[in-house]
């Protein structure tokens, strides 16, 4: 069934816009531009802006950088979201291997992820790689968690009766493990991606060649703040197009499991 237009969801944003509009008439156009301004800059900016060139930035517009940071995003989630589903769910079911495995993951888990960023610069360079990787950290603690956790909770009888039926272990990790453990890990990488977008562009802002945080960073020393507000909003329109486009390929994915509890067909 099409999912419904989301009217509150419109509403909301109407007011978000109103509540800025507002604002900008208590404080300078220097701290908080007009929400008119921000979207002609964004019109014109968004495939070719030529002033970037002068920050010797190696591609302009911010449609370039969008695309760059949204390809560190999902290179990243994808890395961080396989190691750490894998580890969750070997965890879970081997405590050998748990108790090796968990203070390390829970030692990167607690230690501020920004905190690495500039080991990362120093080792792998202010290109790609270092804000993948950092990125990818942070994903995989956040599924390494929901895995472990989505195992351990699911009910031993269900395996226990698969071996009953003389269910082989490869088909009883498939069948049972895998599939009885897919909402809860979909939900950690949604999770995920919504936090990686922002660490992402933060980690290009700390040092980066290009995408949406070196815009930021580079705006921020002339005080462009039209120009940051733009960039700002096209991240956060980017997030929320792919928020919302997950949600609904996840819910299509794991249908079966709502029509498992619910005995539908």
């Amino acid at each position: 069934m099409a999912r419904r237009f989301d009217i509150l969801g419109l509403v909301g944003l109407v007011l978000l816009v109103a509540v800025w509009q507002l604002l900008t008439l208590a404080l300078p156009l220097i701290s908080l531009p007009h929400p008119a301004h921000v979207a002609v800059r964004i019109a014109e900016d968004f495939v070719v802006a030529d002033y970037l060139l002068f920050y010797g930035l190696p591609e302009t517009g911010l449609l370039d950088s969008m695309l760059y940071t949204t390809g560190n995003v999902l290179i990243a989630v994808v890395l961080g979201a396989t190691v750490g589903t894998v580890c969750g769910l070997v965890t879970a079911r081997f405590d050998l291997i748990r108790s090796v495995i968990d203070p390390v993951l829970l030692v990167l888990g607690t230690i501020p992820i920004l905190v690495l960023a500039p080991f990362f610069l120093i080792w792998f360079g202010t290109g790609r790689t270092s804000a993948v990787l950092l990125v990818a950290i942070y994903v995989a603690v956040i599924l390494y968690i929901y895995a472990q956790r989505a195992a351990s909770t699911l009910d031993p009888v269900y395996e226990d009766a698969a071996y009953t039926l003389g269910a082989s272990r490869r088909r009883v990790i498939w069948d049972v493990l895998i599939k009885g453990t897919v909402p809860q890990i979909l939900g950690g990488i949604r999770i995920a991606l919504a936090g990686a977008w922002g660490l992402e562009a933060i980690a290009e802002l700390l040092g980066a060649q290009q995408g949406i945080g070196k815009i930021v960073q580079v705006l921020a020393g002339s005080i462009d703040m039209e120009g940051i507000f733009a960039a700002l909003l096209v991240l956060g329109i980017l997030a929320v197009v792919f928020d919302a486009f997950t949600a609904r390929f996840f819910s299509y994915i794991s249908a079966w499991s709502v029509e498992a509890r619910t005995g539908g067909g």
